[in-house]
């Protein structure tokens, strides 16, 4: 039997070994990978090269709400995707679905709920949100074309999305990342050109599109 490798990525080690736990007894066979930021689940994924799936927090460090999903959807297509949140609000259900989340399932499920939906993804089921609601109001079409553009990104340009979005300046994102600022610019200006703006507001403002309705903990 073929080992199915899983990325478990979630900043909270409590939720995760929890998270492993269940995989453990639905999947025995499974090699489980544990990320806790954006920059350890580009690095997993890369080193992993197939993937069987992902469960990803909605709130990773180093992400704007849904590009993590967004950059993971556009660079591992193959890899089915369940967001996992405390938030069961509607709209971001309909969020995730819509950038590419096979299901989304909130964190406070049981066992069973969870692993099932998990056994579901992983025979090729889609668009599954176990006893939550569910928008019927799609995401625009604008929107969509953000996240797109997230997936262009490289992911150092990802992580500069972020702290720009907190506010940083070139000077301390390049303090932060130990890089020189003409590095920084060079990747703000490529991020810009790949989302379709020219300044670095509008770059805020075209990002702001992927946060979620609300800000689950």
């Amino acid at each position: 039997m073929t080992t199915k490798k899983i990325i478990i990525a979630d900043d909270h080690p409590l939720f995760s070994e929890a998270l492993k736990g269940i995989l453990n007894n639905v999947l025995p066979e499974a090699d489980i990978d544990l990320a806790f930021d954006v920059e350890q689940l580009q690095k997993i994924a890369e080193r992993n090269g197939e993937t069987a799936l992902l469960l990803l927090d909605l709130n990773m460090p180093g992400a704007v709400g849904f590009s993590a999903l967004s950059w993971f959807v556009g660079n591992y297509p193959r890899t089915p995707v369940i967001m996992i949140s405390a938030s069961d609000d509607a709209g971001t259900v309909r969020k995730a679905l819509d950038f590419g989340a096979a299901a989304y399932i909130d964190k406070s499920s049981g066992q069973a709920v969870i692993g099932e939906c998990v056994l579901a993804v992983l025979r090729g089921q889609t668009g599954l949100h176990p006893n939550l609601q569910i928008s019927q109001r799609h995401t625009q079409l604008e929107v969509i074309d953000t996240a797109s553009a997230i997936a262009s990104l490289t992911p150092q340009q990802l992580k500069v999305t972020s702290m720009l979005v907190e506010g940083l300046l070139n000077k301390q994102i390049a303090y932060e990342l130990n890089v020189k600022e003409a590095t920084i610019k060079a990747h703000m200006t490529e991020i810009m050109r790949k989302l379709g703006v020219h300044s670095r507001t509008q770059a805020v403002l075209v990002l702001s599109q992927l946060a979620a309705d609300s800000t689950p903990n």
